[in-house]
């Protein structure tokens, strides 16, 4: 046989293996096997698609701990939801694993695994996000009451020493009362002072600086008629009797579950 003969048998040779190996193919494409594969795969991609689409639609974040706990349950169970996905996509991979390199299919299911990985990724992030709100959120709301009572208490002492006819300026054991008075009352004041930083840094962690759950809360604790700077004035007499003046109540933050 000639050299070209040679080579025309080994193309015809070479044409005819890739025949069978196209109709293996196209066999196992169209084998119950392949096509229930697919079929998971296409469910698998629906359920991530779903996913993110709830992902991307999330509600702002508030400063109240009720809120923050509900956004943490919603999260968890989303990561609920993926892990099960997780495991489904595994399940894919290892058996069908041949089927589907021979299908040309692993592009296909190497893009699922990367959109599940990204997916379970943000919600791992959004969770120690939440978690660290949530934590900032009781520090402040917790600060915030326990210094709403403590004004009462000043304020309660500030009428007593008023209706027994003590001055500020006074002598006697009632000058020490008022000297300590003002001692506390300037404590509270640094308490105030920090809760104030500890409500921007909720509100700037929430992602609107407009939170006005939280500075209404703040406000009505440091206002004029019961703040610590109220508490001074009168402590130095320049102000009107306490008695005048209504109690100090707790604030009223989100409800807690």
């Amino acid at each position: 046989l000639s050299p070209n003969a040679i080579s025309y048998e080994a193309f015809k040779e070479q044409q005819a293996l890739l025949q069978v190996r196209e109709g293996r193919r196209e066999g196992l494409a169209r084998s119950p096997r392949s096509l229930g594969l697919s079929e998971r795969m296409d469910l698998l991609l629906e359920c991530l698609e779903r996913l993110q689409s709830r992902l991307q639609s999330q509600p702002p974040v508030r400063g109240d701990t009720a809120h923050l706990r509900e956004q943490i349950r919603e999260n968890s169970l989303a990561l609920g939801e993926l892990e099960k996905l997780g495991v489904a996509l595994e399940g894919i991979r290892a058996q069908g694993e041949e089927l589907l390199a021979a299908m040309q299919g692993l592009s296909s299911d190497a893009a699922l695994l990367e959109q599940w990985g990204s997916l379970r990724g943000r919600c791992q992030e959004r969770e120690r996000w939440l978690r660290e709100l949530l934590a900032l959120a009781e520090r402040f709301w917790h600060g915030l009451s326990e210094l709403a009572l403590a004004l009462g208490d000043t304020q309660q002492l500030v009428l007593g020493l008023e209706e027994a006819g003590g001055e500020p300026e006074g002598r006697g054991g009632q000058s020490l009362e008022w000297a300590a008075l003002r001692e506390d009352i300037d404590a509270l004041q640094g308490e105030l002072d920090t809760l104030g930083t500890l409500g921007v840094e909720l509100m700037a962690s929430c992602g609107d600086p407009d939170k006005p759950d939280v500075t209404k809360s703040l406000d009505d604790v440091s206002g004029t008629r019961h703040g610590p700077g109220g508490f001074c004035a009168t402590c130095g007499g320049g102000m009107s009797p306490m008695s005048s003046r209504a109690r100090v109540a707790p604030p009223d933050p989100p409800q807690c579950h």
